[in-house]
């Protein structure tokens, strides 16, 4: 995982709180987190390129790739390359992007939670006074 130390070049501290909001609001794992927040330092690179920074296979690299495309994480560009052929290079969201996805997993979690609280509320009233 990025230390706790690591900051982007835009000096967005990226402390191991964020990492846990990142784990339980949008569940990701360990290895999504770390592929999200290096592409947020390098954006525009290649699976090659990321397997390396990150120290990881490019298999592992491109199927966590796959899954944050999937989640609306990380979006993925063609590139044609001079020599013939095409690359994709993958972009992480913008962080106001993300920032909105979270506002509103935390709003949902808020309306389950206070209908979970009202509907313990009225089966309490419920239960005779002795039972209490």
């Amino acid at each position: 995982m990025v230390s706790k130390m690591d900051k982007p070049e835009d000096g967005f501290e990226l402390d191991l709180t964020f990492q846990h909001i990142l784990k339980c609001v949008l569940k990701l794992t360990a290895s999504e987190i770390d592929v999200y927040l290096a592409l947020q330092k390098h954006p525009g690179i290649d699976v090659g390129r990321l397997s390396e920074y990150i120290g990881r296979d490019k298999s592992g690299v491109y199927r966590t790739l796959q899954t944050l495309m999937e989640k609306s994480l990380v979006e993925r560009k063609y590139r044609i390359l001079k020599n013939g052929g095409y690359r994709y290079i993958y972009y992480p969201v913008p962080l106001e992007e993300l920032r909105i996805k979270l506002i509103k997993e935390l709003e949902a979690w808020y309306e389950k939670l206070s209908e979970m609280v009202d509907s313990l509320k009225e089966r309490a009233a419920h239960i005779p006074a002795e039972a209490h």
